[in-house]
């Protein structure tokens, strides 16, 4: 069976200083412990367990690991123990990690989708201008072509995939944004970016069907 591993610093314990290139510094910080950890590996002649890392990855303060067993024993052989280090894994085959949830199904099938804080709170977020705001209409309808194009490369499944473009779809609308206008720009980002929805073998014409609910 295959694992996920999801684990954070204390970002109090990783940040010492409030300064803009912190997260540069800290990032560094964190790489030479790992670097040093796995040469080690390679020079006691362990090299199957180097190599059980090679599907581990780390943003600044988040780390994830696939398919490594064993990942939870060696963190506080990796890092220092001023660190402030937190198992945050949800479950052994699913976890989320930055704004991903990752899943493995029955057959180890990896699957991602997104994961989105915001969606936990109630009261609606404003994160998308206004069509009526003093923007020019362009730029404003190429945020749902970025959007769309997000969602594809993260989203393993159209259904997935549809679910969070019809949502968007429904709050730009709410916004000002006009349906043809928006049809517009979802055709322009199957122009340029088909190979990104692609593998859910949905025509184009499909999938203004399922967004718009077009009978």
């Amino acid at each position: 069976m295959l694992c996920l591993a999801i684990f954070s610093f204390n970002k109090q314990s990783v940040y010492q200083w409030d300064t803009n290139c912190v997260p540069l510094l800290a990032d560094l910080f964190l790489y030479s412990y790992e670097s040093k950890f796995l040469q080690n590996l390679v020079k006691s002649g362990e090299k199957t367990v180097a190599k059980s890392f090679n599907y581990t990855y780390r943003y600044i303060d988040g780390v994830l690991s696939l398919n490594n067993h064993k990942f939870g024993e060696y963190v506080n052989a990796i890092y220092p123990s001023e660190l402030e280090i937190k198992d945050t894994t949800d479950y052994p085959c699913s976890a989320s990690y930055l704004d991903l949830y990752l899943n493995y199904d029955t057959h180890d099938m990896l699957h991602l989708t997104l994961h989105d804080k915001c969606d936990n709170f109630n009261f609606s977020i404003v994160n998308f201008p206004f069509l009526c705001s003093n923007i020019p209409a362009s730029p404003a309808y190429g945020i749902y072509v970025s959007q769309l194009v997000r969602y594809g490369r993260a989203c393993s499944h159209y259904g997935d995939f549809l679910q969070r473009s019809k949502l968007l779809t429904i709050k730009l609308l709410t916004q000002g944004y006009c349906k043809p206008g928006l049809i517009r720009a979802l055709k322009k980002f199957y122009g340029r970016h088909h190979n990104i929805v692609d593998k859910y073998v949905v025509t184009i014409s499909q999938i203004i069907l399922d967004i718009f609910d077009l009978p």
